[in-house]
């Protein structure tokens, strides 16, 4: 059996971004909406804060959607402030996702895919740009934004991380 570059990004993309928003919803009503706190929060200092990590993630979904899936490049600005605005720009990625055939990256695995990036440009396969790039930073993002609410107090768990508790309800 072989799986495509849209079976192994896009789905799993789509779903965990549902679980992100899942879990800013416990955030938030963790906090009793008094979000400044945790919304600004950081696993440690020289690392980006809840904000940074969502639309990290968020950037890099729409990113795999701009390169490999020919989606029209929105632009998301970086502004968001509170959860409001977060659960905006997951909305604004799902859509983007959603809106892709699952054979918009059919025959893309050779591909050169040329991203910029805060240490210069880098070039990949449009396989080892998936593979090696975009799904590992996805999970680098979203489990980092998930390590932020357990640090601050979120009652998230394992089930929560993984989506069991969405497919529950």
């Amino acid at each position: 059996m072989s799986l495509s570059l849209y079976a192994v990004t896009i789905p799993s993309f789509i779903k965990n971004l549902k679980v992100l928003s899942h879990l800013l919803n416990k955030g938030l009503n963790h906090v009793s909406n008094d979000e400044s706190k945790l919304i600004n929060a950081r696993l440690i200092d020289d690392m980006g804060d809840l904000i940074y990590q969502v639309q990290r993630l968020s950037d890099t979904a729409k990113g795999v959607a701009v390169r490999m899936g020919g989606a029209e490049n929105v632009v998301l600005t970086d502004d968001e402030k509170d959860f409001p605005a977060l659960q905006t720009r997951i909305e604004k990625t799902i859509s983007i996702l959603e809106a892709l055939a699952p054979t918009s990256m059919d025959n893309k695995e050779e591909s050169e895919i040329v991203i910029k990036t805060s240490s210069g440009e880098r070039k990949f396969t449009g396989r080892d740009y998936i593979l090696g790039f975009a799904i590992p930073n996805f999970y680098f993002h979203f489990v980092t934004a998930y390590a932020i609410l357990r640090k601050e107090g979120v009652p998230v768990g394992k089930g929560d991380y993984l989506g069991t508790t969405l497919e529950a309800k």
